[in-house]
Formats: C-alpha cells, sequence, structure tokens
C-alpha cells in the first residue's frame, strides 16, 4: 500500500493499485483493454492519477492497433519473401533480431507498435532499399546478392527518383551535370 492524496476523501489515505478489463470505443470500433488506477482504502472509491490516464490511453490505442491494424504471420513472410531475404537478414535490416522475425511469422508473437511500424513501412520498396542501404554491412554477401536480384529491389534501383539517379553518377559524370536541385514551390 502506498499513500495518496483521494480526490473523493480529500486526504491522504493508503491506496493499493487496480487492475480491471476496460471496454471503449475508438474510430467506431470497440476495443478491450488492462487499465490501471488506485482504490481508496477508505471510501472505496477508485480514481486514476495522470500517468495512469496516459498509460490507459496508450494501452487502449495499442489494443486497437492490434486488433484492427494486426500484422499477421504471412503478411511477415510473403514481405520477407518479396525482397528474397533470411529471416536474419530481413531481420538485421529492419533492426530486430532474427528470433523476432521467426517468432511473427510462426504467430508466436505479435509486432509491438514500433516493429509493426517498421513491417508497414518495409511494404515500400523505395524505404525498405534505404533501410537495406543503411544495414547492408550488417548481413553476408550472400543475402546481398538474393536481395539485390529481388524484383522488388531492381525496380527500385531503375527508378529512385532524380537524387538517386544523380546519387549513381560518376565523379567524372556529376561533372558534366549539375547538381540536381528541385523547384521550391509555395
Amino acid at each position: 500500500m502506498i499513500k495518496m492524496s483521494c480526490p473523493d476523501c480529500e486526504a491522504v489515505r493508503d491506496v493499493e493499485e487496480v487492475h480491471r478489463r476496460e471496454h471503449v470505443s475508438i474510430k467506431g470500433k470497440e476495443v478491450e483493454f488492462d487499465a490501471v488506477a488506485y482504490k481508496c482504502t477508505a471510501c472505496g472509491k477508485t480514481f486514476e492519477t495522470m500517468e495512469q490516464m496516459d498509460a490507459n490511453l496508450l494501452a487502449a490505442r495499442e489494443a486497437y492497433a492490434a486488433k484492427y491494424e494486426a500484422i499477421t504471420p504471412d503478411f511477415v513472410r510473403n514481405l520477407r519473401e518479396k525482397y528474397n531475404a533470411s529471416q536474419k537478414a530481413f531481420g538485421l535490416i529492419l533492426g530486430m533480431g532474427e528470433l523476432t522475425i521467426n517468432s511473427y511469422e510462426t504467430g508466436k508473437a505479435d509486432p509491438s507498435s514500433t516493429n509493426r511500424l517498421l513491417l508497414q513501412l518495409a511494404e515500400h520498396p523505395l524505404v525498405f532499399c534505404e533501410m537495406y542501404e543503411k544495414n547492408k554491412d550488417k548481413i553476408g554477401m550472400t543475402q546481398r546478392k538474393r536481395i539485390e536480384s529481388s524484383e522488388c529491389y531492381t525496380s527500385v534501383c531503375r527508378w529512385g527518383g532524380l537524387e538517386t539517379l544523380y546519387q549513381r553518377l560518376s565523379a567524372q559524370e556529376r561533372t558534366v551535370l549539375p547538381p540536381v536541385t528541385l523547384p521550391f514551390i509555395m
């Protein structure tokens, strides 16, 4: 037990932390999550601190995302296979571990909100290629060749925008062309 000011008693009382299942509607859809609050041992009233309210809101949002924006094992497996990557290489490119990718593909775990976002971003070949370029030194040459030969990777390399094309030019070719600058639009 800890002592805290009870808003109903308007006095410092012993309170205990309680957990309860709550149902809320987010974007018109029902979700259920575990909420945390305090219960005054003197009056029996339950109340939430500001920190608990924030944590409960995050828990509700996470429950919504897990239920309605879920990443399925098939989604993870198909995404990885789209780039011809092993679980280990895919995990390292995205900043996750091999076991993490394996647990997502087998359904043993659901991606955290951060990993869910990374997987959703990796669905876009241009974004995946950026992640790959930043992390390719973490994977072996065999995996690099497999990924670089994938249809998604090669299609992005063929056209990644003017800046990508300019960056792929040799130093001599760049001296012939002025630097690429996009016009500022107001």
